[in-house]
C-alpha cells in the first residue's frame, strides 16, 4: 500500500492549466530573437541592477524545458489519450469536441471519460514536479 494518495481532481486541473498555456510557452521558447546585443552609442546611461537580457534568456530556457517535458509526458500516454490532448490543447486552431470525437471515433460521453483519464495520465507522466497533487492525511 502506498503512503500517499493522488488528488486526481487537483492533478487534472494542474495538467489542464499547463496544457492551456502551451502556445504561450511555445512562443516564449521561440523568443530567442528578443535577445539583443548591447548597443554602444557613447551616450551616458544609468544601469539598473536588473539584467533583463539574462532574465529573458532564463525564461526562454525554462520554456524550452517545459515543452520538452510536455513531449516526454505525451509520449508515455496511450495513443487515444495522447491524440485527444494534442487535438484539444496543442493544435494550432481551436478544434471542437465534435470534431475531435469524429477524428478519434468516440462519442461525446467517451470523450469526457478519455479526457479525464488523459489529464491524469499526463500529470503522472510529467517528468517535473508540480502537476501531481497529493492528498493530505
Amino acid at each position: 500500500m502506498f503512503l500517499f494518495d493522488i488528488d486526481e481532481d487537483k492533478s487534472r486541473q494542474q495538467a489542464d492549466r499547463l496544457l492551456k498555456r502551451y502556445w504561450r510557452v511555445k512562443h516564449i521558447a521561440g523568443s530567442a530573437s528578443h535577445l539583443k546585443s548591447p548597443i554602444c552609442d557613447h551616450a551616458p546611461k544609468s544601469f539598473s541592477s536588473d539584467n533583463t537580457t539574462e532574465k529573458r534568456a532564463v525564461k526562454t530556457l525554462e520554456a524550452r524545458q517545459t515543452l520538452e517535458y510536455i513531449d516526454v509526458a505525451l509520449s508515455k500516454l496511450t495513443v487515444i489519450n495522447r491524440e485527444l490532448l494534442k487535438m484539444q490543447y496543442l493544435s494550432a486552431g481551436k478544434l471542437t469536441m465534435a470534431y475531435i470525437c469524429g477524428e478519434l471515433g468516440i462519442t461525446a460521453s467517451s470523450f469526457k471519460k478519455h479526457k479525464k483519464q488523459a489529464l491524469l495520465e499526463f500529470a503522472e507522466s510529467y517528468p517535473s514536479e508540480g502537476l501531481l497533487i497529493f492528498k493530505e492525511h
